[in-house]
């Protein structure tokens, strides 16, 4: 049996990566390139649009970047796709979907297309020409056969995972990792996917996995129905994993006291009301431990804002609790995340932070 908090990847590099175009929090806080965030970011200074960290950054950036530096003032629609999907054309170019450097020795020849489905589909396949005729009038479909462009763009939006912050988890950007793509989708995942820049590492989270490593390719906390169409819309398959064939019922009034949780916590965290944002914390905590694995990047991330809390109200909550928060806490985040992963590092000082000051304040009475 293989452990909880073993990586089956580590460190994987994506094939072609874009930053979300999304909102302007994430263009003016994360670099384009290594999706870092940066309180130094310099824009590029001929289309203004688009942000780096570095020179290293720019410069690696650069032989996809020129070619739309100057027509991204061009884009109404379908920005990110066809930023990402101009990435694929010249990686194309330079390998042609044989290179096979990635650990599990996959090429993007080798990536599932569903072509007849995504041409039947009216929308994507819209979208499609619509791509196109960007990219034509740019001059870089010449010299590729429609019917390759074709199934790159069907490979292209079937087997890109979004890319997460490496801290609060929250959506800023799209990659195609081509090892990834060799996992099925779960709604109760043996794996997780977790980020750090645009490095991915995919780790396992639950021994039940009979006999198949999943992720999730889709929000968890979303109810059954809207679960399985977007499976439908954006997969074309019926999710049939042990939670979709159970079906409880119950889920949706669980699924509904999360969100109003995380509303709720979020608010009194607003107003400094750390009490009640504790008090919301404490039941997102149980709400979560019964739809999610439990060493889900979700769970261990709550644990952490859960942590903060109590560290906020350290004057009203006893030594002990807090001593057995932190302990539970850090090895949670460490088995779901990995000892080095950025939020592993800040729970790590949030406990020796605490016990400094613990120390100092038994010095002082002494």
């Amino acid at each position: 049996m293989v452990n909880c908090g073993t990586n089956l990847l580590s460190s994987i590099l994506p094939y072609v990566h874009i930053l979300s175009s999304s909102s302007s929090t994430i263009t003016t806080t994360y670099c384009s390139q290594c999706l870092n965030s940066s309180n130094d970011l310099k824009r590029c200074s001929k289309c203004h649009r688009i942000s780096y960290c570095s020179i290293s950054c720019q410069r690696k950036d650069w032989i996809y970047h020129k070619y739309e530096c100057l027509h991204l003032h061009e884009i109404l629609n379908e920005y990110d796709l066809i930023r990402l999907f101009l990435r694929l054309i010249i990686r194309y170019k330079q390998d042609h979907g044989k290179e096979d450097n990635s650990h599990t020795k996959r090429c993007l020849n080798d990536l599932k297309t569903h072509e007849n489905d995504i041409y039947n589909d009216k929308q994507r396949y819209k979208t499609f020409q619509l791509i196109n005729q960007y990219l034509k009038s740019w001059n870089l479909l010449n010299d590729i056969d429609d019917k390759i462009l074709f199934e790159l763009y069907c490979r292209l939006i079937i087997n890109t995972l979004t890319i997460h912050d490496t801290i609060d988890l929250k959506s800023i950007g799209y990659g195609l990792y081509l090892d990834a793509t060799i996992y099925n989708h779960s709604c109760r995942p043996a794996c997780h996917t977790i980020f750090n820049g645009i490095y991915l590492t995919v780790r396992i989270i639950s021994n039940d996995q009979n006999n198949e490593w999943t992720i999730n390719y889709i929000d968890l906390l979303d109810t059954y129905e809207n679960r399985q169409d977007l499976l439908r819309n954006n997969y074309y398959f019926n999710c049939q994993c042990k939670r979709c064939l159970e079906n409880n019922k119950n889920e949706l009034i669980l699924l509904e006291k999360i969100h109003y949780e995380e509303q709720q916590m979020d608010k009194f965290i607003n107003k400094n009301d750390y009490l009640n944002a504790y008090q919301s914390s404490k039941n997102l905590l149980n709400y979560y431990d019964d739809i999610l694995p439990y060493y889900h990047a979700y769970v261990s991330l709550q644990h952490v804002k859960h942590l903060k809390l109590e560290l906020l109200l350290s004057e009203t909550i006893s030594d002990l609790i807090l001593q057995s928060t932190m302990k539970n806490t850090y090895e949670r985040v460490q088995i779901s995340m990995g000892e080095n992963h950025p939020l592993t590092q800040e729970t790590k000082k949030l406990c020796e932070q605490y016990q400094l000051e613990i120390s100092i304040k038994q010095r002082q009475i002494n």
